[in-house]
């Protein structure tokens, strides 16, 4: 493997490890309020969309592949702009932002495993896979979440340890060997 691309799957190693430290701090000690919780989610995916757009541009390779990495950079970016300067009021609104993200993912996902299918990389399922399970959260948080009367940072908490796995996943799904 050459320096790149250890330099690109060790700074998505860290992009899921701020996820999944993010997401045990929601789950272990939630903040007091739902602004604290908005901000810290919003500094999280922010961090992470940083994160993995170095990550990108580090691999050159990734360039000539598809792949869900940047879309999804993208999107977190987008998210967390949104989930700062627009203070979310209400339950609904707040997994309504959460929900389309997810869908927003799947969506990149689908994309992705279609094209590798079609390149016959061997792990193309994987992708969809991360797809699959993006698209129920995105109907959990939608659909499940109000009608259960659940709080949404524990179901995001547990969402973002999802998200933590399939980052680091992304460079298994690219390797030549089986």
């Amino acid at each position: 493997m050459n320096k790149s691309a250890k330099i690109a799957r060790n700074l998505l190693v860290l992009a899921s490890a701020v996820l999944a430290g993010a997401a045990v701090l929601m789950l272990v000690n939630p903040f007091k309020t739902d602004r604290e919780n908005e901000l810290l989610v919003g500094g999280v995916f922010a961090t992470v969309a940083l994160i993995c757009f170095i990550s990108f541009g580090v691999n050159r390779r990734m360039y000539f592949r598809p792949g869900w990495m940047l879309q999804n950079a993208f999107f977190m970016a987008v998210f967390s702009i949104i989930i700062f300067f627009i203070p979310m009021i209400n339950f609904d609104m707040n997994v309504l932002v959460y929900s389309f993200l997810a869908f927003f993912m799947a969506a990149s996902q689908y994309c992705a495993a279609i094209q590798l299918s079609a390149l016959e990389i061997r792990r193309w399922w994987w992708v969809l896979i991360f797809a699959v399970i993006n698209t129920l959260f995105g109907v959990y948080f939608i659909k499940l979440c109000s009608v259960l009367n659940l709080s949404e940072y524990p179901s995001l908490a547990v969402y973002m340890l999802v998200l933590s796995a399939i980052l680091l996943l992304e460079p298994w799904i690219y390797r030549k060997n089986k």
